[in-house]
């Protein structure tokens, strides 16, 4: 997910949080299949966090 532009580079997040800095030029839409994956990594990490509350 793109978080914020400066000129001709974009800042992207991933679902864990960690977000990098990448051309804008080398970003495209996201079709349906990305969008699946990325709900279903994210799903994945809110999972783990959920396992490491726990063994705390």
């Amino acid at each position: 997910m793109v978080i914020q532009a400066r000129g001709a580079h974009a800042v992207v997040v991933r679902p864990g949080g960690q977000p990098w800095e990448v051309l804008l030029r080398r970003l495209s839409p996201a079709t349906e299949y990305h969008c699946r994956q990325l709900d279903a990594l994210a799903r994945h990490v809110a999972y783990q966090r959920r396992g490491e509350e726990r063994a705390r």
